[in-house]
């Protein structure tokens, strides 16, 4: 598994002060699924990064050429923590779209 951003303490005491005030089920889909892990999406294949979390148990992601050959960025709603699961940085050599 592989952190995709390194947050400062400051940055991890706000992240810790906003979860605490969110319920439950948003905590412990937070405790599961870091936000600054990098997951890869079980029903595309692609590296994703985490948007939100939702009260129904979902969440949403980001699929970006950061860490995917993709033709455009998007944002995907609606995925179960099921589909997701940990992984690593894309090695040097993988393809990437180039971002202009």
């Amino acid at each position: 598994m592989a952190k995709w951003i390194e947050w400062t303490d400051e940055q991890r005491a706000v992240w810790a002060e906003w979860l605490a005030s969110r319920p439950q089920v948003i905590q412990d889909m937070a405790a599961k699924f870091p936000p600054d892990e990098l997951y890869r999406l079980g029903s595309s294949g692609h590296r994703v990064t985490l948007y939100s979390y939702s009260e129904d148990g979902t969440m949403t992601v980001n699929v970006t050429g950061d860490f995917n050959f993709v033709a455009f960025d998007r944002r995907v709603f609606g995925i179960t923590p099921d589909d997701l699961e940990p992984c690593d940085l894309p090695s040097p050599d993988e393809r990437k779209v180039i971002q202009i």
